[in-house]
């Protein structure tokens, strides 16, 4: 009775394996959904931020008409009352991407999984991979736009994506080296 109970509760590697591909659909969508939401609010943030130069373009003529200054605060304060939410949309966004991408390689951590030993590192390496890839693409998205309203801001957003992406690719030429030196 208690391998029958087992059997049910433990699915096989057959439907594991079957769920883990039908679940491909959700990390694209996952993947697809955290990219347009990044980009959606980066490009809200960057009408934003246009609007407030261009007002506080006017506002400075004003003030250099009338010599009061009394007006150029309220635009500031505007920015710094959503700027938690866009923060908050952001993480979302990073969270979302990270999900689709650990979703989309799950079925590699599937098919090593009775392996005892590779079984561990697969899947910590495929999170790894996943949460360094989504850090690296939420970066370099927002960096993206970001560069039309602010260069130098979105360079060092764009250079702090890059980073995860070449410690990625260092860790696996690191590993590729290493098997090479004990082949010789």
């Amino acid at each position: 009775m208690s391998e029958q109970t087992e059997q049910s509760t433990d699915p096989t590697f057959g439907a594991r394996f079957k769920t883990a591909l039908k679940n491909l659909g959700i990390g694209i969508v996952f993947l697809i959904a955290g990219l347009f939401l990044l980009w959606h609010n980066e490009s809200r943030i960057l009408e934003r931020e246009q609007s407030i130069t261009q007002a506080e373009a006017v506002l400075s003529e004003a003030a250099a008409d009338a010599e009061s200054g009394a007006d150029t605060k309220s635009a500031p304060q505007d920015t710094q009352v959503t700027t938690p939410f866009r923060w908050a949309l952001r993480l979302g966004g990073w969270v979302i991407l990270f999900l689709g991408l650990a979703t989309l390689f799950k079925p590699l951590v599937v098919l090593v999984e009775k392996i005892p030993l590779i079984a561990n590192f697969v899947g910590r390496g495929i999170t790894v991979f996943a949460l360094l890839s989504s850090l690296s693409l939420t970066l370099i998205l927002i960096s993206a736009v970001w560069m039309v309203a602010r260069p130098v801001f979105g360079a060092l957003m764009l250079l702090a994506g890059i980073v995860p992406l070449f410690t990625l690719y260092r860790s696996g030429r690191k590993a590729r080296l290493k098997q090479a030196w004990k082949n010789a």
